[in-house]
């Protein structure tokens, strides 16, 4: 009885669809498993395309390899070694400093191709390299956000025992961090300042970490002395006096440190123009200083 319904109904409705296609039309917006360029298994257009689809497994098997290889040469597929990386890595202090070393590496090798020819087999890489440089500068930025808070304590602490340069110092850092947090918001367009662009707001901030690396690097200068006077107490065992070294050794570490990014800060505030490739390099030279304390 239902012959003359059926006869109604043009041939497309009759073709039988395989079950999982019908529901995935039905269910989904674009097909999850095939027939998509961005299903599991798209239709492959060409020998690139298919590099690119299979470079993720790829790799995924190769790493697979280098960990069976180990459990082989090991007997074991525990690795202290990605233990330790994972660590480093989990700390937004250690990310923030590898960062900072890819970063200030985009700003040598710019100043670097400044000083190349322009047929130089690097040079149609710039603007991606300038690109990497951008952007890693603005997620640093946006992780900067709270970064204040564990040095209020401290300045209030510091005003009230009457250290003026510890309170001094950590005073230019909060409003530096704070006028960080506002050049955000202007260059996000949240904040619009009548009298300031966003980069002129950047680069006058960067004249108070510039003054806060000064102060920074005094302290560390005061810190010796104070060590070096505890040094010369007859009493002072040899245990002692070791520790004492190597706190004096991370002091001075920290003052090259200071004078590395005090440098960097007056280039890129454009206090004083320098040449981007050994700025660079210096700012590699203390995001090491920096991360290796994290290490």
């Amino acid at each position: 009885k239902f012959v003359p319904f059926l006869g109604c109904l043009p041939p497309r409705a009759l073709r039988v669809r395989p079950l999982p296609m019908a529901v995935s039309k039905v269910l989904l917006t674009t097909p999850l498993l095939l027939g998509h360029n961005e299903a599991y298994l798209p239709p492959i257009q060409s020998l690139p395309h298919a590099s690119q689809v299979l470079a993720g497994p790829a790799l995924m098997c190769f790493v697979l390899g280098l960990q069976m290889l180990k459990k082989q040469l090991t007997n074991s597929h525990k690795s202290e070694l990605y233990q330790h990386i994972w660590k480093f890595i989990s700390k937004a202090e250690a990310r923030d400093k590898v960062g900072r070393i890819v970063q200030y590496f985009c700003r040598f090798l710019q100043g670097f191709l400044g000083h190349m020819a322009s047929d130089f087999w690097l040079q149609p890489w710039k603007p991606v390299i300038a690109e990497v440089q951008t952007t890693l500068a603005w997620a640093r930025r946006t992780h900067r956000w709270g970064k204040e808070l564990p040095h209020i304590p401290g300045l209030g602490q510091a005003i009230q025992a009457g250290d003026i340069l510890e309170a001094s110092q950590r005073a230019v850092l909060i409003t530096f961090l704070i006028q960080d947090h506002i050049y955000w918001l202007l260059k996000v367009g949240i904040l619009k300042f009548q009298n300031y662009t966003p980069i002129q707001w950047h680069r006058r901030n960067l004249r108070f970490i510039t003054f806060s690396h000064v102060l920074n690097f005094a302290l560390c200068v005061r810190e010796i002395s104070r060590i070096r006077e505890k040094q010369k107490d007859p009493k002072t065992d040899n245990e002692a006096i070791k520790k004492a070294d190597a706190a004096v050794y991370d002091q001075m570490r920290m003052m090259l440190r200071y004078v590395l990014t005090f440098i960097q800060m007056l280039h890129v505030s454009q206090v004083k123009k320098m040449d981007d490739w050994y700025i660079g390099l210096m700012g590699m030279m203390s995001a090491y200083i920096d991360a290796s304390k994290q290490w």
